[in-house]
């Protein structure tokens, strides 16, 4: 009896079989002979194909042909890749807005004051559910608001995986002591309802007590898996050691403490993984890479008591003598989500989501600069953002190495810009792969930076068959915008703040639209591009905001 191969087995159990494998493998048994690749010309392998290359995952509805499914996704893709906006709508939002906000697959969140003509803090949020190629053109746009009847520092969402906020609240002590109190809570409620969260066994969570003395503090939330992540920072508080960073189980309500870090030593972090941070250190000017690690001993109750243990730390490039970091934020969007199903698996006719293995984050740097052109002067600041792929810290952080130099890990992975100060405002400015920007200038084009590498690769290759392999830099779109491929090392040059030259070379893709707009700033998630306007009167607010609309 012959043997038998693979190629005896029915076409369709074949690509079948083929479903399963990693995209990589498909495009490589697509080279092996003409029968696979014929096979791999079937539009679920195709689709299949497509979404690892996109860095998205599938939200479309159950029953749609993987024809239409593909169809969407290569509109979708066009429509990015030209930056060419489907559909725009403007939006005034109807109330006195304050410097809290957020922007999550589809959902705009800004917090709202005691009422209309109030200065005083933020009590409550509103927000809304924002227009989608999948909706009506005519679609009204609602705001649904909730009160807390306290003051709210800032908070956290985890809309997608839990249907969740997480409100961090203040309430002071009665009478005029000097030494009153500050008492700090965690308020978890389910965002589409506004009412405690069925999964809280406690919906109030006490984190602790604070002097008003000690002033302004900075709050960061992140919520991912069964984790909250909180951190507290006293700006203002520099002889005192009062800075808080806490890993609260939400779910369970135990909020665990982890340290008080060093005073202007954390302001930011960012997870990498489900139990995986980066944390940058401004004192030391690196990248903390932490894990979170369960002890067996456990609390009073016998639960694990978890920890962040150190798995990396990374170098910055060095400073000189003259200059210092005094602000190091880092956000990536979409965050990781845990091992549970989706609260909200597929909301708001989102087609697809960013898949967050894929995504980039950007640091954001302010650098304070004391001897510009040579000489010392009053201290300026420099803003400067750089861009590098979750994987890549992921795998330095788990590649044998304690520390590395800047010299050893960056130049490769990232990619340098000196930026806008009035950029570093705004935090959701990527998702996923790409990046939007906006230049310092009355009116300015709105841009895009795509850090996908196989975008890169397809402008590249498209670019050499339309020129006969000649080398082209930069083309004029059918609509008018100018796309540029980055895929050369680029350099800061040494001076006043770097000892020596800051190379960088994650190579990118980005279009620049046509049209100036007169925006305040852009914000980014997988479907649309948010364009800003903030309150005239206090410059803090946003009076209202236009939605571009991809798909």
């Amino acid at each position: 009896m012959a043997p038998s191969s693979l190629l005896d087995i029915p076409p369709e159990i074949i690509s079948y079989i083929l479903s399963y494998l990693p995209f990589r493998d498909i495009v490589t048994c697509k080279l092996t002979c003409r029968t696979l690749n014929r096979l791999t010309c079937d539009s679920v392998l195709r689709y299949l194909v497509q979404l690892e290359r996109s860095g998205v995952n599938d939200d479309l509805g159950p029953g749609l042909p993987y024809s239409e499914r593909l169809a969407t996704l290569q509109r979708r893709e066009d429509a990015w890749a030209m930056l060419d906006f489907r559909r725009t709508v403007r939006a005034v939002v109807p109330f006195d807005s304050t410097g809290i906000y957020d922007f999550t697959g589809g959902a705009f969140l800004l917090g709202t004051r005691l009422y209309h003509t109030s200065r005083r803090p933020t009590v409550g949020y509103s927000y809304v559910l924002l227009p989608s190629l999948g909706g009506a053109p005519d679609e009204q746009l609602r705001w649904i608001g909730h009160s807390l009847g306290t003051q709210i520092l800032d908070v956290g969402l985890a809309v997608h995986e839990h249907d969740l906020i997480a409100a961090l609240t203040a309430k002071a002590d009665t009478g005029y002591a000097a030494d009153r109190l500050l008492t700090l809570e965690i308020q978890l409620l389910s965002f589409s309802t506004g009412q405690p969260h069925p999964l809280a066994e406690h919906a109030n969570i006490f984190i602790g007590n604070k002097s008003l003395l000690l002033g302004h503090c900075n709050v960061l939330i992140e919520i991912v898996g069964e984790y909250l992540a909180l951190l507290i920072t006293f700006p203002w508080a520099r002889e005192e050691d009062e800075d808080m960073f806490f890993l609260v189980h939400w779910k369970k309500g135990k909020a665990h403490f982890l340290q008080s870090p060093k005073w202007g030593a954390y302001a930011y972090f960012s997870f990498l993984s489900e139990d995986t941070f980066v944390i940058p250190n401004l004192i030391q000017n690196t990248l903390e890479i932490v894990q979170i690690v369960l002890d067996g001993a456990g609390d009073d109750d016998g639960e694990p008591t978890p920890r962040l243990a150190p798995l990396c730390t990374l170098n910055l490039p060095p400073l000189t003598q003259h200059a210092a970091i005094i602000r190091l934020g880092c956000r990536a969007e979409p965050n990781p989500i845990g091992n549970g199903a989706l609260a909200l698996p597929a909301p708001l006719r989102r087609p697809f989501r960013d898949a967050p293995r894929d995504a980039i984050v950007v640091f954001n740097l302010l650098v304070e600069d004391a001897h510009l052109h040579g000489q010392f002067h009053f201290p300026e600041t420099r803003p400067f953002t750089f861009i590098v792929h979750r994987s890549a810290l992921l795998a330095l952080a788990h590649g044998g190495a304690r520390e590395l130099p800047w010299a050893t890990w960056g130049p490769a992975v990232t990619r340098w810009f000196e930026s806008d100060p009035a950029a570093l405002r705004w935090i959701t400015t990527t998702a996923g792969q790409r990046a939007v920007v906006m230049e310092d200038a009355h009116k300015t084009s709105i841009i895009v930076r795509d850090f996908n590498p196989y975008a890169v690769r397809a402008a590249r290759a498209r670019w050499s068959a339309q020129a006969g392999g000649a080398v082209v830099e930069e083309e004029r779109l059918p609509n008018g915008n100018m796309l540029r491929i980055v895929d050369r090392e680029s350099v800061l040059a040494r001076g006043s703040v770097f000892k020596e030259d800051v190379r960088s070379a994650l190579a990118y893709v980005e279009v620049r639209t046509r049209e100036k707009y007169e925006y305040e700033g852009v914000l980014i998630d997988e479907e649309r591009i948010l364009g800003l306007k903030t309150n005239q009167e206090d410059g803090i607010g946003i009076s209202s905001f236009d939605v571009h609309i991809l798909g």
